[in-house]
């Protein structure tokens, strides 16, 4: 599992996750006991944001760890490769990755994060694709997120609602809050009985309407 959000207000769309990754493993006793399945971590470097070169489009990733026997950040690369035209729209990139791992949904979530003309375009692709950002044909500004959702989901859809005022939010303190809702899930879970399936370090990629850069990568940009 994974935590992956995406913050989206005037200035820009903010996409971060986490890097832990974890699997699924049948033990089988050799004492005739029923099977049983356990999950454990077995890296803290996975990489679930990649940035397409050809058209700055951001996609994030949570779910299964392994598409087509590749990595999550090499599928998407070879997606890139294969699929992505340079004259393709954030909404043909979502569609055409819906039809690219559509025989891993629902096991896998993708957010797709982009600008077309200024205007801001931020997917949810699985079985469905829906655009996050509109609401009764206007941009809406707030947060959308998946995977281990609970932590967030508590902090923000609480009763009475957590109130963020995204649409007088800046750029700056999107990224900041896009890495605190990421933060919070990872040490949320730290105090929990359970297997920590969110961790590592936090990567956060930035869309603007004139750039694509990324804040913090583990590999290209590392905060150490």
């Amino acid at each position: 599992m994974s935590i992956m959000c995406t913050v989206y207000v005037p200035e820009g769309i903010i996409m971060a996750a986490d890097s832990r990754l974890t699997v699924n493993a049948v033990i089988k006793p050799n004492d005739g006991k029923p099977q049983s399945n356990t999950m454990f971590s077995i890296s803290d470097n996975a990489q679930k944001i990649v940035l397409l070169s050809k058209v700055n489009v951001g996609i994030s990733a949570c779910g299964l760890a392994v598409l087509d026997n590749k990595t999550i950040s090499d599928y998407l690369r070879i997606f890139e490769i294969e699929e992505v035209k340079p004259k393709d729209t954030v909404t043909d990139v979502a569609k055409k990755l819906q039809a690219y791992a559509y025989k891993y949904f629902p096991q896998v979530n993708f957010f797709v994060c982009g600008y077309d003309d200024d205007e801001p375009f931020v997917y949810s692709v699985n079985k469905e694709l829906r655009r996050n950002n509109i609401d009764n044909g206007r941009i809406k500004y707030a947060s959308s997120w998946s995977g281990d959702q609970e932590a967030i989901t508590k902090l923000l859809n609480s009763q009475p609602p957590t109130v963020i005022n995204h649409a007088m939010m800046p750029l700056r303190d999107a990224i900041d809050f896009a890495e605190f809702l990421v933060d919070v899930t990872i040490k949320l879970q730290r105090f929990e009985p359970r297997v920590k399936t969110c961790g590592g370090d936090i990567d956060i990629l930035v869309l603007t309407k004139d750039d694509a850069f990324w804040h913090r990568h583990k590999v290209f940009k590392p905060i150490r």
